[in-house]
């Protein structure tokens, strides 16, 4: 059973971590491998996973059982409501809505839904935030499957909600000084890039902190750099070809930037290059 608190309220964290199911799948396959990856976790003041991505986790017992030690072990571990991001917002439910509006833009079915379910002529007239964030999660319009214990799961909400939560923090929070998003999955990433274009316009008179992202592949450089993990470990836990975002220096200081698909040989020899930095 995992066993998380529940964040209830902000007390000035400035160093902020928000964390999704693959990354938890990833790290706690590392620590069965021998590979301890915990400390990447050190020196955050919040370590924040949302209430849908916790459904994730608490399918795997292995997955809940790694959480409970990351907490047994006294790392900053919290749970948060999707319906309390209003607190964090300071209860600006009109631009929690652009907020959440913004985070699922690319996906046709919930524009519609909101559009069709939410959105109201007079912004007066909208049902409060809890009601219908919780409204939404449950009538959840993208396709869904069943898990093997019987959950409903439903596509890319794990993703939405870690947009929508990163989000807030980036226009709310200007004191922060780490906003790290930990996740493999790629649409997390775009979902959030497209949201803060759009969100530029909304809080025109607000500098926002910029998000930053660990992959899979971003740990392992991280600890392959620091000596904490080797090459034949690397081949343990990276079971696949990926596509790795990353720049390179060049010999006339300039940066070049590329994306490529890489097996793990060629994985590894882009962690040895010393002029290569890891994006995504």
């Amino acid at each position: 059973m995992l066993n998380i608190p529940t964040f209830h309220q902000y007390n000035g964290e400035t160093k902020i971590a928000l964390m999704d199911n693959s990354a938890v799948a990833f790290m706690e396959q590392m620590e069965r491998n021998g590979i301890s990856a915990k400390e990447l976790l050190r020196g955050y003041d919040a370590v924040f996973i949302p209430r849908w991505v916790i459904e994730e986790v608490s399918d795997s017992s292995y997955r809940s059982e790694y959480i409970n030690s990351l907490i047994d072990d006294g790392f900053p571990i919290y749970s948060i409501a999707e319906e309390s991001y209003s607190e964090l917002a300071n209860g600006e439910e009109g631009n929690l809505y652009r907020i959440v509006y913004a985070a699922v833009s690319t996906l046709g079915a919930l524009k519609s839904y909101m559009r069709r379910y939410v959105q109201k002529e007079d912004p007066i007239d909208m049902s409060a935030y809890s009601d219908w964030i919780s409204e939404m999660y449950r009538n959840w319009p993208l396709s869904d499957t069943n898990t093997e214990n019987g959950r409903t799961k439903k596509k890319n909400a794990g993703e939405i909600s870690l947009t929508i939560l990163a989000e807030v923090f980036s226009w709310y929070y200007p004191d922060a000084e780490l906003i790290t998003v930990y996740t493999q999955d790629r649409d997390a990433f775009d979902y959030q890039m497209s949201a803060h274009r759009q969100l530029k316009e909304v809080f025109r008179e607000r500098t926002s902190v910029d998000v930053s992202y660990k992959s899979n592949d971003f740990l392992l450089y991280q600890m392959y750099r620091n000596g904490t993990i080797t090459r034949d470990k690397i081949n343990d836990v990276r079971k696949d070809e990926r596509v790795v975002t990353y720049t390179k220096r060049r010999p006339d200081q300039a940066v070049a930037l590329a994306s490529k698909k890489l097996n793990n040989r060629q994985f590894i020899d882009l962690l040895e290059d010393e002029s290569v930095q890891i994006i995504f």
